[in-house]
């Protein structure tokens, strides 16, 4: 009697211990796990490792996005870089004679119309600024007539690291009843402060007329490598009167975190933008609780992302922990151009605990294919390590009525890499063409005709033998090659 009761409880018992495991590796899969990343001395295989959002096109391979962290070693500094002459600025010497008109001088694009589709938010640490004690060199502020009355406000995230560009956003307002004619901006800024390329401490820009209830959005970025508090010192002037000023002024920290990003600066509707943002912590010091937030503009579909994104209205987060010392991690974002957009940005913004707020941005033009081509490239695989190989994928379609011939195909390989193999291909049909490599030129011999509404796809699979990030430049022609020559490019990392 006995055996025969133990023996139904034997096989009941199992049977709860089976059930029992099975719900405990239910919920250990459901449950949150940690942030996928790895060391790249010992990285997992670069399969498809990407996230997804919403419903990518179909006929594009899902490339990995896989959280990239790069073991300890010492990481370079980046140094500003010159910006780009703007006929608009001009330098203002410090005896100006202000009864006449400032003649324009090639200087760097430094102050420039603000984007209208991003303005400075609180929530981004772009505090509202007051004015700082220190004097003005110029004339005092006079009080504004009735008739001519500006308003001014100026935003800047009030920490900076050292190295880091100190963005001043200005609006300068009109709000009488009358237009402002020949209104002046000046901006004078302390010696500590670096305006990439030039000498001067002293810079303008003529705004023209402003209507009544009419505003101009205008930015200017200068840098430093001295810590303290550094200013800077606008004023708008009119007819010679000065009408209204600020001051403000940046803290300047020692550099813990150094922070870019990388990605193209144009394409084509209906195409990708592959956007990389680099993080390395060059303090002395573990950096925790790291928060990374990308937002974008309107314009800029995010398709893909690194794993462990958070998507909301806007902007993409992620919380990256702990970043030793000496350590650096890489995000990606891919973005699908769906819009023509003359500028369409995105902006990183980085918080934690142990540093100040830090910002890059990065701009984008977004134009309709050009000409008869509309050429695409992309690469497989970004970022990779030193002896891995990707495929850049070339596309070509022949958008005009009639058949495009003699089409040549000329890429300039980045130094990192070496070409493994080049194909071709019109539609299935694989193309018996003469591939040749001079230093790092690959030119591959013409396409006799390529037909209206058909597609050519070059695929070239290269090895990387270097290590940094590297610009795939393309150039495509054909016999008439004025109006069918058409340029795209594609940049790739390469880790160590």
């Amino acid at each position: 009697m006995p055996s025969n009761w133990i023996r139904p409880f034997s096989k009941s018992t199992s049977g709860m211990l089976l059930l029992i495991i099975l719900l405990a590796t239910a919920c250990s899969a459901l449950a949150p796990g940690q942030r996928s990343s790895f060391k790249l001395t010992d990285p997992p295989p670069l399969d498809p490792q990407n996230q997804s959002l919403d419903s990518p096109s179909q006929n594009m391979t899902p490339q990995s996005r896989e959280t990239q962290r790069v073991n300890p070693q010492k990481v370079p500094q980046n140094i500003p870089e010159s910006s780009q002459t703007d006929k608009d600025l001009f330098a203002v010497p410090d005896s100006a004679d202000r009864t006449r008109t400032p003649e324009p001088r090639d200087l760097p694009e430094q102050i420039t119309p603000r984007l209208k589709s991003k303005q400075p938010d609180s929530k981004n640490n772009l505090s509202r600024t007051k004015p700082n004690p220190k004097p003005l060199t110029g004339p005092k502020m006079t009080v504004p007539g009735a008739v001519d009355h500006l308003e001014m406000t100026v935003d800047v995230i009030p920490k900076r690291q050292l190295g880091s560009g100190a963005t001043f956003y200005l609006i300068i307002k009109n709000v009488s009843d009358r237009a402002v004619r020949n209104v002046l901006l000046e901006c004078e800024f302390d010696t500590e402060f670096l305006f990439p390329g030039r000498r001067e401490k002293k810079i303008g820009q003529l705004l023209g007329t402003l209507q009544p209830g009419e505003s101009k959005e205008i930015s200017l970025t200068l840098y430093s490598d001295s810590l303290g508090s550094h200013c800077c010192r606008f004023r708008a002037i009119a007819d010679k009167e000065e009408l209204v000023w600020k001051s403000v002024c940046v803290e300047y920290e020692k550099k813990q975190l150094d922070l870019s990003i990388i990605g193209p600066s144009a394409r084509t509707i209906g195409s990708r933008a592959e956007y990389i943002v680099k993080l390395s912590n060059v303090s002395d010091i573990d950096l925790n609780n790291v928060q990374a937030v990308i937002t974008y503009d309107p314009v800029l579909t995010p398709r893909e992302a690194s794993i462990g994104s958070i998507r909301e209205p806007g902007q993409l987060k992620w919380s990256l922990d702990t970043i030793r010392k000496g350590e650096g991690v890489q995000l990606q974002v891919e973005f699908e151009c769906e819009v023509a957009a003359e500028h369409a940005c995105l902006r990183v913004n980085v918080d934690s605990p142990d540093l100040p707020k830090e910002q890059v941005s990065a701009c984008l033009k977004v134009t309709p294919p050009q000409g008869v081509f509309d050429v695409q490239v992309r690469d497989t695989k970004d970022p990779i390590t030193r002896g891995e190989e990707t495929v850049y994928e070339v596309s070509i379609e022949n958008r005009g009525l009639q058949p495009a011939r003699d089409i040549s195909f000329q890429a300039t390989i980045p130094r990192m890499f070496r070409v493994v193999s080049v194909e071709a291909y019109q539609g299935n049909q694989k193309l018996n063409l003469k591939p040749e490599v001079n230093q790092n030129i690959l030119t591959v011999s013409p396409v006799r005709e390529l037909p209206a509404d058909a597609f050519l796809r070059y695929t070239i699979q290269v090895k990387a033998i270097g290590s940094g990030d590297g610009e795939f430049k393309v150039t495509i022609s054909g016999s008439d090659s004025e109006k069918l020559k058409t340029r795209v490019s594609e940049i790739t990392t390469v880790n160590r």
